[in-house]
């Protein structure tokens, strides 16, 4: 259950290390739509429940996201006999705006802090991250600055780590001014971005370094309230193949069924909100 448990997390507070414009933008996005919708539903806290293959409740599971009565915060707890406790919080700006996240479990901590500019868009994300064994402490820090061009549109992103490491990520847009391309300008790599008629996200592609062929890392479908009904995500160069389920009820998720690629259910997790 810990890849059902960690994918349901559209946005975990974790530093990312591809797809920039997924990670850091579109996910930034959910994270404010979903706050925005539990402060229409007037939603006072959510509680969630997992579940086995064969429908039985994850021994030692507990998850509960709590909000603040201005909506201006949550706070989401976690417990499970694989991953210990941890605690993730998460604050808005009186704009509804992400201003910063702070992830912590009893080995590791980690945040992340916004910046936007005056027309409300994202120019930074500084992260930082901090884990310890017996032995070792690790730290690390990284900025994500992004620029925008004379129209508007997202130009490019500069990576800092650790105050010396600089990274150059370019985008290109497509006729409909959605960013389509995603260029590491180190290594050249670069991720595709796909969209349907209504402008939505549809697919996250790569060329594989291996084979040189094209790899879908996310593939997304939707219903008619712009909602992701289904999310496809791949690992080791497309031969692991995740299909993720979403049910909707009064417009908030209620439940997330994960299956493979055979069409076997690995697992679910249902949504239960208590209101205001």
């Amino acid at each position: 259950m810990k890849k059902l448990f960690f994918g349901f997390l559209l946005f975990s507070g974790k530093m990312v290390t591809a797809q920039y414009y997924y990670k850091d933008l579109v996910s930034n996005q959910q994270v404010v739509a979903d706050m925005k919708a539990y402060r229409e539903h007037k939603v006072k806290s959510i509680k969630i429940n997992s579940f086995e293959s064969d429908g039985q409740p994850s021994e030692g599971f507990y998850c509960e996201k709590k909000l603040a009565k201005d909506y201006r915060s949550s706070a989401f707890f976690t417990k499970s006999d694989m991953a210990g406790n941890s605690k993730l919080e998460t604050y808005f700006n009186e704009n509804g705006q992400l201003l910063s996240t702070y992830d912590s479990s009893m080995m590791a901590a980690s945040s992340n802090l916004y910046g936007y500019d005056e027309k409300g868009r994202i120019i930074s994300i500084v992260s930082a991250a901090r884990s310890r064994d017996e032995d070792y402490v690790t730290e690390m820090q990284e900025q994500h600055l992004y620029s925008y061009d004379e129209s508007g549109y997202l130009k490019q992103m500069l990576k800092i780590k650790n105050s010396s490491d600089t990274l150059l990520i370019l985008f290109s847009l497509d006729e409909n001014n959605n960013v389509s391309i995603e260029k590491d300008t180190r290594t050249g790599a670069k991720y595709y971005y796909y969209y349907d008629g209504k402008n939505r996200l549809t697919d996250v592609v790569h060329v594989s370094e291996y084979t040189q062929q094209l790899v879908a890392d996310y593939i997304f479908e939707y219903n008619s309230a712009n909602q992701v009904t289904q999310m496809i995500t791949t690992e080791a160069g497309g031969k692991n193949l995740y299909i993720w389920k979403y049910r909707y009820e009064d417009g908030l998720r209620a439940e997330e069924r994960m299956v493979s690629k055979d069409r076997k259910l690995l697992g679910s997790i249902t949504y239960t909100y208590s209101y205001k």
